[in-house]
């Protein structure tokens, strides 16, 4: 297969893993099965809390790619589910930051807990050697596109509006 053929492969390949795992009815139904029923901008904006700590919603909505009110909208629906809070920003009394409460840590890990269930279900016939190849080779193409992303951002600046 020519170079050009298995970049057109390794595009539909990714494009279709991508569109799977961020369809909305996939992501609830993974999460669903350990018991955390929330819409998939919310279990977004959990998994980023879990996994990266305390945020202010600025940072939350570039991480989101959404708008300001967007992560109200969403900050909304966990604080009254109980898995949300605000606290203060010890770097700027100004600001507030969006914290799991002890119910949003205990959703957070059973996200986790769900991750690692899905992926012993895909890979259940993978022998470890494969296993590690496949995380070898996509942390690689990981930091690639990091390396290639920040390079075109730093050449072609932050998008404006036509």
């Amino acid at each position: 297969m020519a170079a050009t053929e298995q970049n057109a492969a390794l595009i539909q390949v990714l494009n279709g893993i991508l569109a799977q795992w961020t369809a909305p009815d996939f992501t609830t139904a993974v999460a669903a099965r350990e018991g955390v029923v929330l819409d998939p901008g919310a279990l977004t904006l959990l998994t980023i809390l879990n996994n990266s700590g305390a945020q202010r919603p600025s940072a939350l909505a570039e991480r989101m790619v959404t708008g300001a009110s967007n992560i109200s909208k969403i900050t909304a629906r966990l604080q009254q589910a109980g898995l949300v809070g605000r606290s203060g920003d010890p770097m700027d009394s100004r600001a507030s930051l969006i914290v799991l409460t002890q119910a949003g840590q205990w959703a957070g890990e059973a996200l986790q807990r769900s991750g690692n269930s899905l992926i012993d279900e895909l890979l259940e016939d993978w022998n470890a050697e494969d296993r590690s190849d496949m995380v070898r080779l996509l942390t690689r193409f990981e930091v690639e596109s990091n390396r290639v992303a920040a390079t075109l951002r730093d050449a072609h600046g932050p998008p404006t509006c036509s």
